[in-house]
């Protein structure tokens, strides 16, 4: 349970700053707004993050950060309380995640497990 503990922190500490600078595929305003929305998170500015977060997910469905954008939002609405909608957003990084995103089903359904045991 310590090293799962400390796999996902690991990956919430150094996820989406080391994903922003390794995708070169992406438009300046998509890395702009992934940019802010991660700053943000990093903060634990949840509600901000989770604002950025959106817009980038509505503006930018067909970039490679799409269903990284998707967990750390879902992620947002688990530290702001809202656990209902955080499992609904989990649930779709699992439907969506394949190939190399398939981390992140993995991630989501851990985070899922965490909620339900919380419950």
């Amino acid at each position: 349970m310590r090293l799962k503990k400390l796999v996902i922190g690991l990956v919430l500490c150094l996820g989406p700053g080391f994903i922003s600078q390794a995708d070169d595929d992406s438009s300046a305003p998509a890395m702009d707004t992934y940019n802010k929305a991660v700053r943000l998170y990093e903060a634990h500015n949840w509600d901000a993050a989770r604002e950025y977060f959106h817009q980038y997910l509505a503006e930018y469905s067909d970039t490679p950060l799409y269903v990284t954008c998707l967990y750390y939002l879902a992620y947002c609405y688990q530290e702001l309380g809202d656990s209902e909608q955080a499992i609904l957003l989990y649930h779709k990084v699992i439907d969506m995640a394949q190939g190399p995103d398939a981390f992140w089903a993995d991630m989501a359904q851990k985070r899922i497990d965490e909620l339900v045991e919380s419950d």
